[in-house]
């Protein structure tokens, strides 16, 4: 719990360096000094040596494959014997417009986990032609796999806790966006103006909260006897079809009282798909118990960049959560002192990242662990400062640390293309798509 609480008030400190100045030009050219990998616009080239910590490495081997119009896929290993590596890496062009980028919720639930293999199954099942998937954000292990920070798809907050870690988002013409967020929501009563905070979206209710539920929590609020709860249909439409969040109009259709049902999972409020619900405890509790069924109330669920404020939820679609930020600006973050054995030691890794001016989003595994028995290969992992140094060879200028170990997973037209730790797909709480329109 410490060290959560201590990475909270690390991304706030890393968030006010969001927007540093680039150093490469837009297509991740080379700088005076020789550093970095020249990206054509069109042909994506790999240059042949790579700076790992401090050492330049020989690039090996190195295979370029087109997947689509602005889809490269990009395979480089080495092979000396201090740093044996092996890296893929998914290049996608944001003025290609033929596809989107979206977070998968596993299960459409945020108390569930799914192999990326098996959300692409469920996606081309869906009739979507899915191009590249990997594993997204950090989870916990002991709620079955509810997200550990923010989690939004095509325009709905499936998780938004009090405390947020950094965060990578997409808006509706797959622009990316990196930074930590601010929550700004509220529920006013059209009857008298009365207004409340909403604490978090789907999760926990402590004293003084005010959760909005909605049909990612699952079939129940999860909540115990204690506490009011609101069920509330919108009246522009279903929740998960609105393209705002803003001032939604809500009338109240039932109202459960505190103390008045069993502490059991039944006993709390049903969340119907298209419905949400607002639950409260202490002070939240009593504003709630104002309600009667057939008021009205006005529902507002908004959060800013705290870099940029005027990117708002209006402006991201898509949101999975980072452990931290890699590269910023071209520059290389440091390790968090608490956190540095877990971030200076080699793993499997997963980032995503792109370029300054947004044209080019990366999606990168690099392998780890290896060898196993079950391994092909030998790729010895890297520590995040090494994985920043992976993104600038590919290209790019800013970069957020995502789950990896035996989580790192890439499927590409439905291929596997990484050695995967545990020797077999992972199941995960969510993760990052490029899919055709």
């Amino acid at each position: 719990m410490n060290k959560y609480f201590v990475k909270f008030f690390y991304c706030l400190i890393i968030s006010s360096f969001i927007f540093a100045s680039c150093d490469k030009d837009k297509n991740g050219k080379e700088d005076e000094n020789g550093n970095g990998n020249q990206i054509d616009a069109d042909i994506p080239v790999l240059a042949t040596t790579i700076t790992i910590g401090a050492v330049e490495y020989a690039v090996d081997s190195t295979s370029i494959e087109k997947i689509d119009d602005g889809i490269w896929y990009m395979y480089v290993q080495l092979q000396n014997a201090d740093k044996p590596l092996i890296m893929h890496t998914v290049r996608y062009a944001t003025g290609s417009t033929d596809y989107t980028l979206e977070t998968w919720v596993a299960n459409d639930s945020i108390r569930g986990k799914e192999t990326p293999g098996a959300m692409v199954n469920r996606y081309e099942q869906a009739g979507r032609q899915v191009r590249m998937a990997i594993n997204a954000g950090f989870y916990g292990t002991a709620v079955n796999g509810t997200p550990v920070s923010m989690q939004k798809t095509n325009g709905v907050l499936s998780f938004l806790p009090v405390d947020n870690y950094p965060m990578i988002g997409f808006d509706a013409q797959n622009r990316p966006y990196m930074d930590s967020v601010k929550l700004k929501s509220v529920v006013r009563m059209e009857s008298n103006n009365a207004e409340f905070i909403i604490t978090s979206v789907n999760g926990g209710r402590w004293e003084d909260y005010l959760v909005l539920y909605n049909s990612y929590m699952g079939k129940y609020t999860r909540t115990n006897e204690w506490g009011t709860e609101v069920l509330l249909e919108p009246v522009g439409g279903a929740w998960e079809e609105l393209r705002s969040h803003i001032n939604v109009r809500c009338k109240v259709e039932t109202v459960v009282g505190s103390g008045t049902r069993p502490n059991t999972l039944s006993a709390s409020m049903e969340i119907p798909k298209g419905k949400i619900v607002l639950s409260g405890n202490g002070t939240a509790n009593a504003f709630l118990s104002m309600l009667k069924p057939d008021d009205y109330v006005y529902v507002t669920v908004n959060y800013f960049l705290k870099s940029t404020p005027e990117v708002t939820s209006t402006t991201l679609r898509n949101i999975v959560n980072g452990w931290n930020i890699i590269l910023n600006g071209n520059e290389i973050m440091p390790h968090f002192n608490d956190l540095d054995a877990l971030e200076s030691a080699n793993h499997p890794r997963t980032a995503a990242g792109f370029t300054c001016d947004k044209e080019y989003v990366f999606f990168t595994v690099v392998e780890g662990r290896n060898p196993t028995p079950a391994s092909p290969t030998v790729s010895a992992g890297v520590s995040t400062r090494e994985l920043a140094q992976v993104m600038q060879y590919f290209g790019a200028t800013n970069a957020i640390n995502l789950d990896g170990g035996g989580s790192t997973c890439m499927v590409v037209d439905k291929e596997l293309k990484n050695f995967v730790s545990d020797g077999s797909q992972r199941a995960v709480a969510d993760g990052l798509a490029i899919i055709k329109k």
